[in-house]
């Protein structure tokens, strides 16, 4: 498939964009961004991105639009970042547009081995028989391998009726396009060596939870044991009013 003009750049500037977002080091990027074109109106579009953490036991997805919660990131910075990102990925559909005569209403990018894999898609979103919600959930499914066992049953229901409909169903349109991941170094949103990895992100938000229990039941032990002295104090007293009145008795 002949490129059209300024292919490479754009995707050098996405793979810009997706690794300024990324927080720690990764082994595998995710995008999927979807536009859906209304007549007359400005066309209405969803991006998102995870990334699997780099590390030697099986890591799970992190949704992008968690990480300035889970990194203590600031959020208005991390959200131009994907703003920028999704204003590339529209500056790419317009010159796709312009030299193909076609507009792609999907694109999914991956990330992985130093390849940068880009796959065009062409379904319209307009009217199609599935929400937004369902699009992703199936999108999970299918690039993230999410188990189905982990969902609500009226997501799985969901999930195990599209999966018996996908097997008699048409393959859908689709362009790919291969390239290698761009030497050229992108400046991340966090600097790796000095960030927290989540995995010690997690660890240190249970240490600080044993450290804060730890506090607690001292600071209980001291109560109770304030609360004795002044039990003990009180039974002295009374033992000494006793012992007066017995010996006043005995007179």
């Amino acid at each position: 498939m002949v490129g059209f003009q300024g292919e490479e750049e754009f995707y050098s500037q996405i793979q810009d964009h997706l690794f300024e977002m990324m927080p720690e080091s990764w082994k595998t990027v995710f995008l999927h961004t979807s536009f859906i074109d209304i007549s007359n109106q400005i066309p209405k579009g969803e991006l998102f991105v995870y990334y699997i953490p780099k590390g030697i036991l099986k890591r799970k997805p992190v949704n992008c639009y968690e990480v300035p919660s889970l990194f203590d990131i600031d959020e208005e910075d991390y959200s131009r970042l994907i703003t920028s990102l999704y204003n590339t990925i529209k500056h790419l559909r317009d010159s796709y547009r312009k030299f193909r005569k076609l507009k792609f209403t999907t694109i999914d990018i991956v990330c992985s081995n130093k390849k940068f894999v880009v796959k065009y898609g062409f379904e319209n979103l307009l009217n199609s028989e599935y929400s937004p919600e369902e699009r992703h959930l199936i999108w999970r499914y299918e690039n993230l391998n999410i188990d189905l066992d982990s969902l609500n049953r009226s997501d799985r229901k969901f999930m195990e009726d599209y999966i018996q409909e996908s097997k008699v169903s048409l393959p859908k349109k689709m362009e790919i396009v291969e390239t290698e991941i761009y030497e050229r170094p992108a400046k991340a949103t966090v600097d790796y060596e000095s960030s927290l990895t989540l995995d010690e992100i997690i660890e240190r938000d249970k240490e600080q939870k044993r450290l804060e229990e730890k506090r607690r039941k001292k600071e209980e032990k001291k109560k109770r044991k304030k609360q004795l002295d002044i039990l003990e104090d009180d039974d002295t007293e009374l033992v000494i009013k006793n012992e007066i009145l017995r010996n006043r008795n005995i007179r």
